[in-house]
């Protein structure tokens, strides 16, 4: 019987631990956070930044970017995939933005955008919100606004 005490007392608080490691994690709270970016259309390159809930910056890829009703008057709407990557690895996001020609030349972009993957310290985040942006001259100059947290 003492024996059978001992070995209880000895294995408790391990099955306290597994127990508490097979608990799943809290999502973390939801953040606002800013990304700039600037795009040149044709090689779809470019730079971001952002602040809030994600701080870093880097370079942008747009691998792909479908294109539905852009014609000759200007409007319609894009549906883009973006691939920025940062000093704390790659945040993949999507875009569907609706554009506007406006009567001095210039494109004007807004939409929505959301977080699809990630890699690094990006692996478990998640967000989403909406974005504006133009076109002069074949470079977009956008600002995307909302909120991310992680997993």
């Amino acid at each position: 019987m003492r024996r059978l005490s001992f070995i209880g007392v000895c294995l408790t608080p391990v099955l306290l631990l597994l127990g508490a490691a097979g608990t799943p994690a809290a999502a973390s709270t939801s953040v606002p956070v800013t990304i700039q970016a600037t795009v040149i259309i044709g090689p779809f390159t470019g730079t971001w930044s952002a602040s809030g809930g994600i701080n870093d910056s880097g370079t942008l890829v747009q691998p792909v970017d479908f294109r539905v009703g852009v014609g000759a008057g200007g409007f319609g709407q894009v549906h883009a995939v973006a691939v920025m990557t940062g000093s704390l690895g790659t945040i993949t996001l999507v875009e569907d933005d609706s554009l506007t020609l406006e009567p001095d030349g210039t494109i004007d972009a807004t939409g929505h955008w959301a977080v699809i993957a990630g890699t690094g310290a990006y692996a478990e985040l998640h967000g989403q919100g909406t974005l504006v942006g133009v076109v002069v001259r074949g470079v977009v100059t956008g600002t995307e606004t909302g909120s991310v947290h992680f997993d």
